[in-house]
């Protein structure tokens, strides 16, 4: 069966290179202990059931191409890594204003040169682009960010690795869990609305003729403008950088206002 087949690539991810595989590996987590279909074990449940149980490990998922881990000390959140463009750190920093994009991209293309790996947010502040108390506050928001961005999720895989050495963590933010899922409740709800009109980041938004009143919000704009070559919500999500959540609720509008129509 189909969710068999991505159960067995996840897995696959933890033990292969590539993806957040060995981001993964470098905690040095004992073994997968738990590992389903998100389609049929909804992310609040999986998330609210290492919580209670105060679970030490890494949550690994994978879903329409992108992947997102988890890391967990006694069930709350102490670290996230996600392959989500919106999700990078560059992208959290140029979103909140706390860096120039210009300069991202410049240190992501040193950061390919240097033998040993720096962080971006780290580079930043050692160029002395950025305050270590910003990048702090963007590493919060990250993490926030990738915990909702698997919370809405509703399809692919996930595994559950036991163990970590938290030594190796990058830091141990300690946010709680429960708490999340609480905040998380309203994007979960919204996301329902959304897939009324646009079932998922499978379908493909295929502009209308109605021509475009003026006033339309720039990310309204850009959304609209990959909507003529075909692409799916998902390619569209990671070619504007928005993330599946705002792309949706960018699209449903679009649909609700005329200017797009949703091909499945």
């Amino acid at each position: 069966m189909a969710h068999e087949r991505h159960i067995e690539e996840i897995l696959a991810a933890v033990r292969d290179s590539g993806g957040l595989a060995e981001d993964v590996r470098r905690l040095g987590p004992e073994r997968a202990v738990m590992a389903g279909d998100l389609g049929a074990v909804p992310p609040s449940d999986l998330l609210n059931f290492l919580h209670q149980g105060r679970r030490d490990g890494v949550l690994l998922a994978r879903t329409e191409g992108t992947e997102r881990a988890i890391a967990l000390l006694e069930g709350n959140v102490a670290w996230a890594w996600s392959t989500s463009p919106a999700e990078r750190i560059g992208e959290v920093l140029c979103h909140l204003g706390l860096a120039d994009r210009a300069q991202v991209h410049h240190l992501l293309r040193a950061q390919k040169k240097e033998a040993e790996h720096r962080r971006l947010g780290q580079m930043l502040v050692d160029a002395g682009k950025l305050k270590a108390r910003d990048l702090a506050r963007a590493v919060r928001h990250q993490t926030v960010e990738i915990f909702l961005g698997f919370l809405v999720t509703d399809r692919g895989a996930f595994a559950f690795l036991r163990g970590l050495d938290r030594s190796k963590l990058p830091s141990e933010l300690g946010l709680d869990t429960e708490a999340l899922l609480l905040d998380g409740l309203r994007r979960l709800d919204e996301m329902e609305l959304f897939r009324s009109r646009v079932a998922g980041p499978q379908v493909r938004p295929r502009r209308t003729d109605k021509p475009v009143l003026e006033g339309l919000p720039e990310e309204s704009q850009v959304v609209l403008g990959m909507c003529e070559g075909g692409l799916t919500l998902a390619q569209i999500a990671a070619g504007t950088a928005l993330g599946e959540f705002e792309t949706t609720k960018v699209v449903y509008r679009l649909v609700v206002a005329g200017y797009v129509a949703i091909e499945e």
